[in-house]
């Protein structure tokens, strides 16, 4: 395995400029405990998703968006597949049989269109493996902002006072160069989406009696 060094970098086409502002940018803060520091504000996202509004059935959702970027919107429809009557899971702590009630369909649109079919963790990490012969340091540089969103490392609060994902500006634009679409849509809507699929599942564990997002993170 060949030892990870500059020159590896500069193989790859990165100049150690580059690969400094890279560093400095996504460098972690020292002894920052990265489970506490996310479980607040995953815990204030999941609350805001939960009252998102409500349609009356899987025809007649309630759209809500959560990300705009261009011509494309990521959002996400109430309520979502597994709140139908007929879905049953059990209920972590009670054990009773029950539908997620809160559950959503998040979905990406442009120029007002969905785009594709509804996407699941699987689905997006095939598309990720998908690239393994791709741009090295481009997915490097999106293995780590997936890592630090995860812990909501790079989420602000927008005017609105809520959570929001925002990469970091200097390694998105380079990812952008290096790695421009995955799964058929710009790494930065992959970026977004991921977000929201993350943010549904948490709302389902919830919904189900497992406080994943209040009492423990990872």
């Amino acid at each position: 395995m060949e030892t990870i060094t500059k020159k590896y970098y500069l193989k790859l086409g990165v100049s150690e400029k580059a690969l400094s502002a890279i560093n400095k940018e996504l460098a972690l803060t020292a002894r920052l405990k990265l489970s506490p520091f996310a479980r607040t504000r995953r815990a204030e996202m999941l609350k805001e998703a939960i009252v998102f509004p409500k349609g009356k059935n899987q025809k007649k959702r309630k759209i809500t968006e959560i990300y705009k970027s261009g011509n494309f919107i990521i959002a996400v429809g109430k309520p979502g597949k597994e709140a139908a009557p007929d879905f049953k899971r059990k209920h972590y702590i009670t054990g009773e049989t029950t539908n997620n009630k809160n559950d959503m369909n998040p979905f990406i649109m442009i120029n007002g269109e969905k785009v594709g079919n509804d996407l699941t963790f699987g689905a997006l990490f095939e598309q990720i493996e998908h690239l393994m012969r791709a741009d090295m340091f481009g997915l490097e540089l999106l293995g780590m902002l997936i890592f630090r969103m995860a812990f909501m490392l790079d989420h602000n609060r927008n005017q609105e006072n809520k959570w929001r994902y925002a990469p970091p500006k200097g390694a998105l634009a380079v990812l952008k160069k290096r790695l421009p679409e995955v799964g058929g849509v710009p790494v930065d809507i992959f970026l977004y989406f991921l977000d929201v699929l993350a943010l549904n599942e948490d709302v389902k564990m919830h919904t189900l009696g497992h406080e994943n997002a209040q009492h423990d993170y990872g």
